[in-house]
């Protein structure tokens, strides 16, 4: 590994990953200009992997809605920034070993996954929800669930907005199987009832203005 470039605000930051493309970044929180969060939040779906690092630990929770690699706290001693280096190398290695777990068919309405049966096209009609459970994901289809290797943030990534919105921190739903909003509760067309995110319900008005 060797360091691409030390970064002295976020803007910086921004234009180095999107044109150097860095596998590993080590992301300050408290940044002039924009917090690494919202620039976590503005990169494109190819993105690098992130340790973030602050001296505030009432962020350590939200560094869990963007499935952060690690999360370091200042004065950050050298065997715990070690650890983090190890950690990336070993998933890079066992991602590497697995092979790609999904990929966008090319008509770019649906997306191929790898399952451990072999190849499967789901398109993005067929899904109703999906959740996060820690670095695995369930695919909620009408009459079956798929159960994949993948943390939710990927699978935002490859479920994108509109057709799909994150709703909280461990659930995504296609936007046309949205029956009813109360509260903070929302009901699909099968009659599941999921929670919405405090976080998340400013996103969800960009694509339901009426709601309050």
């Amino acid at each position: 590994m060797q360091t691409l470039a030390v970064c002295e605000n976020a803007v910086e930051a921004l234009e180095v990953i999107r044109t150097g493309k860095p596998d590993l970044v080590f992301l300050d929180i408290q940044m002039p200009g924009m917090t690494g969060l919202e620039l976590m939040n503005v990169l494109p779906a190819n993105r690098p992997e992130f340790v973030l690092t602050t001296a505030y630990p009432q962020y350590g929770v939200k560094s869990y809605d963007f499935a952060v690699l690690d999360y370091l706290l200042k004065p950050i001693a050298f065997e715990l920034f070690m650890r983090a280096v190890v950690k990336f190398k070993e998933k890079k290695e066992t991602s590497l070993s697995r092979g790609e777990f999904a990929a966008f068919s090319p008509a770019g309405e649906s997306v191929w996954l790898r399952l451990d049966k072999g190849l499967r096209q789901l398109a993005f009609s067929e899904v109703i929800r999906i959740k996060g459970e820690k670095d695995y994901v369930e695919i909620f289809l009408d009459k079956e669930k798929i159960l994949i290797h993948m943390n939710l943030l990927k699978a935002e990534q490859l479920f994108p907005a509109p057709e799909f919105l994150r709703i909280h921190k461990s659930h995504i739903v296609r936007r046309t199987t949205i029956r009813s909003i109360e509260g903070n509760t929302l009901t699909l067309s099968n009659g599941t009832e999921l929670p919405i995110g405090p976080s998340h319900r400013q996103d969800l008005k960009r694509f339901i203005p009426l709601l309050k």
